[in-house]
């Protein structure tokens, strides 16, 4: 290789390192409105399949797209009447809560002094006190309520990427002869996203609904919302599970004591393990060819440019830049 040519090569490094800094950069600047979007065309690829499946079944286009656009808005109505009434529901039940805590915090404070221990030593319990944690449960809920403001706008996204992700699909079959490679890169990333959100979907669907019985079983408030929000929160690998099983625990403690608590805990535990730990990543690894290495990887960046709404957005956005990057290294070859 000639001086030229490694320089030439050096510069091409620099400027693609440059470029990528500065869409990081937008993105990050952008994340609002990006999150939004993400999140729409996200949801466009999980409801893809159903007018798809409408369609093979002869029944009209037009049938088959109004059919699942009217599942969508009756789906997001639904979802957003539920989560209001619960959001409500706790706001209400807020300072029922902040006694309960206020009097275990006491409590806890009583029984510390009276085995001689310096509460100024105890760090934790400075960020345990019941200002601060009924503080961020208000701050949570408000961030709740914003998102669903934004329901409106979400849904009216999915049902402009549906049509055009429908349009595409027949351009895609059209052109199929001619081998383009964004072709093929349109292809793989809509394969992979889809069958990443089957998994994700099915799994997360027979979870919910385990957690919801398990919930309704043990008395905990707004079973039907904690249920939903591990759904949701079934997306966010690795880590999803865990802050789905945070409010649950904490109403347990306050309504029923640290025995419900503890059963609400290692039920779930038991429950989640077999599908987090045993089944879900054999899916993964055989349908989506996910490494666990990826996935964490995945997580940190993108939570850090989009924020809390990246770590949903992870692993659909890596398969997408993956199947750039592996078109770019193996070339027109392995296309088909």
């Amino acid at each position: 290789m000639s001086a030229s040519q490694a320089e030439s090569q050096m510069m091409q490094i620099l400027i693609g390192g440059a470029c990528l800094v500065i869409i990081v950069a937008g993105m990050r600047a952008m994340a609002h409105v990006l999150n939004i979007v993400f999140l729409a065309w996200l949801l466009a690829y999980a409801i893809l399949p159903l007018p798809n499946w409408m369609m093979r079944h002869r029944v009209p286009e037009a049938l088959a797209v109004l059919g699942t656009l009217l599942i969508v808005i009756f789906g997001g109505i639904a979802l957003a009447v539920v989560m209001s009434y619960s959001i409500v529901g706790l706001g209400q039940r807020l300072p029922t809560y902040e006694t309960n805590l206020t009097d275990t915090y006491s409590a806890l404070v009583n029984y510390l002094a009276a085995r001689d221990i310096d509460l100024a030593q105890v760090r934790p319990l400075e960020w345990l006190t019941p200002s601060r944690v009924i503080g961020y449960a208000r701050m949570i809920l408000g961030q709740i309520g914003n998102l669903l403001g934004n329901t409106l706008l979400l849904v009216l996204l999915v049902a402009i990427l549906l049509f055009e992700f429908l349009e595409e699909d027949k351009r895609l079959l059209e052109s199929r002869a001619e081998k383009r490679p964004i072709i093929s890169i349109f292809q793989a990333a809509s394969s992979d996203v889809q069958a990443y959100v089957a998994v994700t979907s099915t799994t997360g669907a027979v979870q919910a609904l385990t957690n919801i019985i398990l919930y309704l079983a043990l008395g905990i408030d707004f079973a039907l919302t904690w249920g939903i929000l591990f759904f949701f929160m079934n997306f966010i690998p690795i880590i999803g599970g865990f802050i789905a099983i945070v409010p649950p625990v904490a109403l347990g403690f306050l309504e029923s004591g640290v025995m419900t608590a503890v059963a609400v805990l290692v039920l779930f535990t038991i429950n989640n393990l077999l599908w987090d730990n045993v089944l879900k990543p054999r899916f993964m690894v055989k349908v989506l060819d996910i490494p666990f290495l990826l996935i964490i990887l995945s997580i940190i960046f993108w939570s850090w440019v989009l924020g809390s709404v990246g770590t949903i957005l992870a692993v659909p956005l890596t398969m997408v830049v993956r199947n750039l990057y592996y078109r770019d290294i193996t070339g027109p070859s392995k296309e088909g």
